[in-house]
């Protein structure tokens, strides 16, 4: 009987022991917002490096908007400048190369023209032959060349302090454009019911 009571105790004690250990557990479990994860995020956030990894991180960012902003300037740059240059050419050139194009037209128009109407037209002989000479002169310089030569023309006049030989060279190449245009007008002339543009008759 005695045994009984001992083995009842010690079971009753073990059942204590069980229940005590256990405890702390739930408590832990019980408490509210307090979990596994939040300690690691705890320690992350409050772990000495942490900082510094914001600032590397916010100097790259900004590093990177810096560059952004300063590539879509020089874009932007780049078209007005675009644009502005455009706009000054097209001043320049507009009026000569028009000119030059009426000049190619007529001459080509004319010197197409069959024999018997040339004769008809030009009775003169040596009328016929200048020109002749004067569309051989204008096919000889294609559009390309004509650009060349009015672009070397702009460099003359914004280079005027450079070597004599080389400005004589373009100066030469720009006349001869205005000397052709001026021979056509010159050998219209000669015939009065021959009507042409007054742009021809305009300096360029």
């Amino acid at each position: 009987m005695a045994g009984s009571e001992d083995l009842s105790g010690l079971t009753a004690s073990l059942g204590e022991l069980h229940v005590e250990s256990s405890a702390p557990k739930d408590s832990e479990i019980s408490q509210p917002g307090k979990s596994v994860d939040d300690d690691v995020w705890d320690d992350v956030w409050d772990s000495p490096g942490h900082g510094s990894t914001l600032d590397r991180e916010w100097a790259h960012r900004q590093n990177q908007f810096h560059k952004m902003g300063y590539r879509d300037g020089i874009a932007e740059g780049q078209k007005d400048i675009a644009q502005e240059g455009f706009n000054v050419g097209f001043g320049q050139s507009v009026h000569v190369g028009y000119k030059w194009g009426l000049v190619r037209g007529i001459t080509s128009a004319l010197a197409s023209l069959p024999d018997n109407l040339k004769e008809k037209m030009f009775l003169n002989v040596q009328c016929r032959g200048q020109l002749q000479d004067l569309n051989n002169s204008v096919q000889e310089i294609s559009a390309e060349n004509a650009l060349q030569m009015f672009h070397e023309s702009i460099l003359q006049s914004s280079h005027s302090s450079e070597e004599p030989d080389a400005t004589l060279k373009r100066a030469t190449d720009s006349s001869r454009l205005q000397s052709l245009s001026k021979d056509l007008v010159i050998l219209l002339r000669e015939f009065p019911y021959v009507k042409f543009s007054e742009e021809l008759t305009r300096d360029s």
